[in-house]
């Protein structure tokens, strides 16, 4: 038997489930009783010219095209991530800061297409400017592990997201100008252009009243753990693999070094060890004893969990006992516990 211990829904998301389900109930407001105030929330380039600053605001917060408010709210949801990695109050600073930002740059957009005399049609609604900076860090901090190849393209757990957000952008030359805007922005942010983390924050105030009030309401409990046969399903099978393979290269990893070098993780390759050979996955375990006997390997650090990395871990969302469990497994080492929770997500 194997304990799964997989995305926990909205545990520590509170500002997530309100998203979705903001833009879920005002799509279908403006569709149905109220499709006749769509024209508040169409803003083009001559949002100057003909003082559209509310409209280019409204537009911003509602969804009236089904296609998007589908895609986004996949996007929403695996980015839940960065508001148990952040905090709640933060995510919402991060997500009002660059929402400001992008709207700056597309009024600055705006100006030069005028200059150039360069016509486009109506911007897109929607969450766009919220949404896509948060490619930034998830480009920058979330690891890659390739699971399969196509023509010689490694596939990774993260393909998903870029594809539905390729798919957004591509539609329009109207989406492809809002989402590079709000895709700076969230550049600028995570370099902290002029101070704006300082700056465009939520006041802890603020925060601890909206928690106190609406807390309970939006608090998610974590999921429990499921037991299931091991290799009941494909996707426990791979899991399996994908498993015992991590095992056998935190080894590789210990036999090379003590130390890990500190960078952007690389993309591996699992795909044979996921669909190719299956006598080469079978023999793992025969592997990893061989390496665990190795005389030659360099000393292990005390098992003993670390308080203080277990208090960091935990003030980003992850629960005690599956940051504990993550640290066991990778002897204490920080990035490598990072892999693990963050591919438990």
């Amino acid at each position: 038997m194997i304990a799964l211990v997989g995305p926990a829904g909205f545990y520590g998301a509170p500002v997530t489930k309100i998203l979705l389900c903001h833009g879920v109930i005002t799509y279908f407001l403006f569709t149905f009783p109220l499709q006749h105030f769509h024209h508040w929330f169409h803003y083009n380039q001559d949002v100057y010219a003909k003082q559209q600053f509310r409209k280019m605001f409204m537009s911003k917060i509602v969804f009236l095209d089904l296609p998007d408010l589908i895609f986004t709210s996949l996007l929403i949801y695996n980015f839940r991530i960065f508001e148990r990695r952040f905090g709640s109050r933060k995510f919402v600073s991060h997500l009002i800061a660059t929402s400001i930002l992008g709207s700056l740059l597309e009024l600055l957009v705006f100006a030069v297409l005028n200059i150039l005399d360069i016509r486009l049609g109506d911007m897109p609604t929607g969450l766009f400017s919220m949404v896509f900076p948060l490619y930034v860090p998830f480009y920058c901090s979330v690891p890659r592990v390739a699971l399969m190849s196509l023509m010689g393209v490694p596939f990774t757990g993260k393909t998903v997201n870029y594809i539905l957000g390729l798919q957004m952008a591509s539609a329009r030359a109207e989406n492809i100008l809002v989402v590079g805007c709000a895709i700076l922005a969230g550049v600028l942010w995570r370099a902290n252009f002029l101070k704006v983390q300082n700056v465009l924050q939520v006041p802890k105030l603020v925060g601890n009243q909206f928690d106190l009030c609406l807390g309970r309401f939006l608090e998610s409990a974590e999921s429990p753990k499921i037991s299931l046969p091991m290799g009941a399903t494909l996707e426990l099978q791979q899991r399996e693999r994908l498993d015992r393979i991590e095992e056998q290269m935190m080894m590789s990893a210990l036999q090379s070094s003590r130390r890990m070098e500190i960078g952007r993780p690389q993309p591996l390759n699992l795909a044979h060890g996921l669909f190719g050979n299956i006598n080469v996955n079978r023999n793992l375990p025969q592997n990893l004893s061989n390496q665990a006997g190795d005389t030659n390997l360099p000393d292990i650090p005390d098992s003993g969990v670390l308080e203080d990395q277990i208090r960091q871990f935990v003030e980003m969302g992850f629960s005690d006992e599956r940051v504990r469990q993550a640290l066991r497994s990778a002897n204490n080492n920080p990035r490598l516990a990072t892999n693990f929770l963050l591919q438990d997500m």
